[in-house]
């Protein structure tokens, strides 16, 4: 039985939706769980850019400034609140899946292309992490999207989007080496060079142009205070590795399948196994490392094993292709359930003890006063804002000497009140010194809540 190109097309189309949907649901799982601290912060300096605050110069800026633009957009769209940015987050990752799609049929044809899609919808960590607020997960969507532009033989926007993709998160520069190749292998590289590095030189000028004013404090927060937190303690690199590629996942098994197959499909493949082999480096070499770093590993190697699969596939016979495919889908199945069991395990409602911190901070203050606190989502959750400064008051911050007790004793003096649970609350001295800064404290289970000078 033959079916016609129509026929194809539309079971493309359809398994392609299966998977996108899939990925989503995957997703969207946690839309409603418990905030990780960066997720807090993220929020509250999209509400001080909302309210006129400079990025950099008055908000700490932990990323590139072009996370913080999608978060504005993202806010623009779906509503600053917890569900509502994440929703935005996931929407982006969706998006990321279909470039990858795109990517792998350009490349191997449909089965590659689908076999680059669901590699990502049901990788490790991605249904963890990649709906939560964080900038890894944007940063690889648009350098998908970069790769597919450079595969399409198009290097100036193809450059631009992945500086775009630089400025949301610096991990994308693990596929740049990819980038090159794929715009150096055209005969005419280097006019293909040079317009790939106007594309970057004109986003990156586009960008310095709107923060001219505030290039040193985004530089200071985005880069300076990364470098000088090397030293600081994380995750091993080399277990959660190996974590990652558990031979109990069928993302494992695909991509052992993948280099077996390698030796009959290098020449069209190797540029994205230097990916692969960098986002490695970079998990194991980087400090220090968070669970949101991860994110790189299932783009990284979604794609050269989709691509490898895909051209594989090219090989086989009518019957052949048929029996891989079945396979290939109940692989799928396998592992969107498995990862939808792991998933589970992370719903988990806000912590009670800082829901009720936040309700007590809204009962002691007014909606137009500022707070600082060392839990973001207590302020957010009370609908309070912070000086921008104070967005980010993670222990990292004290260590690294880009905020000190004395900074906050002497701003504590301009805020109605200050919450302290974790890193304020760890250092005694500051905990004293600001009882002597407040007529009141509560002292509540999760933080405790100074207010009224």
């Amino acid at each position: 039985m033959r079916f016609g190109p129509r026929a194809l097309v539309a079971a493309e189309v359809v398994a392609l939706a299966v998977i996108v949907a899939v990925h989503v649901g995957l997703l969207t799982r946690l839309l409603h769980s418990a905030t990780w601290f960066d997720e807090g912060v993220y929020l509250l300096s999209l509400e001080d850019l909302r309210h006129g605050q400079a990025l950099g110069r008055q908000v700490f800026t932990s990323q590139g400034p072009g996370f913080y633009v999608l978060l504005q957009a993202i806010g623009a769209v779906f509503g600053v609140t917890v569900a509502g940015v994440r929703l935005g987050i996931v929407t982006v990752d969706a998006i990321g899946a279909i470039f990858a799609f795109l990517l792998g049929r350009r490349l191997a044809g449909p089965v590659g292309g689908l076999a680059c899609a669901g590699m990502i919808a049901f990788a490790p960590k991605l249904p963890d992490f990649g709906g939560r607020i964080f900038a890894d997960a944007p940063a690889m969507v648009l350098v998908l999207a970069a790769l597919w532009l450079a595969s399409l033989r198009r290097p100036l926007p193809a450059c631009a989007v992945f500086a775009a993709a630089v400025l949301v998160k610096v991990s994308a520069l693990t596929a740049l080496p990819t980038v090159l190749v794929l715009i150096a292998l055209r005969r005419d590289r280097g006019r293909a060079l040079l317009e790939g590095a106007a594309g970057a030189a004109l986003l990156i000028a586009v960008v310095a142009l709107v923060y001219i004013h505030d290039l040193e404090g985004i530089w200071r927060g985005a880069v300076s205070y990364h470098l000088h937190s090397k030293g600081n303690l994380g995750f091993d690199g080399r277990h959660e590795l190996e974590g990652f590629f558990a031979p109990k996942t069928p993302f494992s098994w695909l991509t052992l399948a993948a280099l077996a197959v390698l030796p009959l499909v290098w020449r069209r493949v190797w540029p994205f196994w230097l990916w692969a082999a960098l986002a490695s480096v970079f998990i194991l070499r980087y400090h220090p490392l968070r669970d949101n770093h991860l994110l790189v590993l299932p783009y990284a190697f979604a794609i050269p094993v989709g691509v490898s699969l895909g051209l594989a596939a090219r090989r086989l016979g009518t019957r052949a292709l048929a029996v891989a495919l079945a396979g290939g889908a109940l692989v799928f199945a396998a592992g969107s359930v498995q990862q939808l069991h792991r998933v589970r395990l992370d719903l988990q409602p806000e912590d009670p003890r800082l829901v009720a911190a936040a309700a007590r901070l809204a009962q002691v203050t007014r909606p137009d006063q500022l707070v600082i606190t060392d839990q973001p989502i207590v302020a957010f959750l009370a609908h309070r804002r912070v000086p921008g400064n104070y967005v980010d008051t993670a222990s990292l911050r004290f260590d690294t000497g880009s905020l000190t007790e004395a900074e906050v004793l002497r701003d504590s003096e301009h805020v109605a009140a200050v919450v302290a649970g974790r890193a304020f609350y760890d250092r005694r001295s500051l905990r004293s010194k600001l009882r002597t800064r407040f007529r009141h404290l509560l002292q509540l289970p999760g933080a405790w809540v100074f207010y009224g000078h």
